[in-house]
C-alpha cells in the first residue's frame, strides 16, 4: 500500500529543514516550514492603493449616511411637528 506523502518505501518525498521543531512529517509542518517570501515594492504600493480606495469609499458612505439622516430628520419633523402642534 502506498502512502499519501511517499511511494511506500519509507523515504519522504519532501525535504524538510534542519530545524527539528518544524519536522513533524506532516504536510502542514512542511508548509509552515517553507516560510514567507519577501514582498516586492510593487505589491506594497498596490496594497496602499487598495487602502486609500477603501478609506475613500468609507468616507463616501459615511457622508451619504449623514445626508440621509438629516433629510429623514427634517421630513419626520415636518410630519409629526404638524400633528403635535395642531
Amino acid at each position: 500500500m502506498s502512502s499519501l506523502y511517499g511511494d511506500g518505501s519509507g523515504l519522504s518525498a519532501v525535504a524538510f529543514p534542519a530545524n527539528p521543531a518544524e519536522t513533524s512529517s506532516s504536510l502542514t509542518g512542511h508548509i509552515l516550514a517553507q516560510g514567507w517570501t519577501e514582498t516586492s515594492t510593487d505589491q506594497r504600493s498596490s496594497n496602499t492603493r487598495v487602502l486609500v480606495a477603501l478609506a475613500a469609499s468609507l468616507a463616501l458612505l459615511v457622508a451619504i449616511g449623514v445626508v440621509v439622516v438629516l433629510i429623514a430628520n427634517n421630513a419626520l419633523d415636518g410630519v409629526f411637528g404638524n400633528l403635535l402642534s395642531g
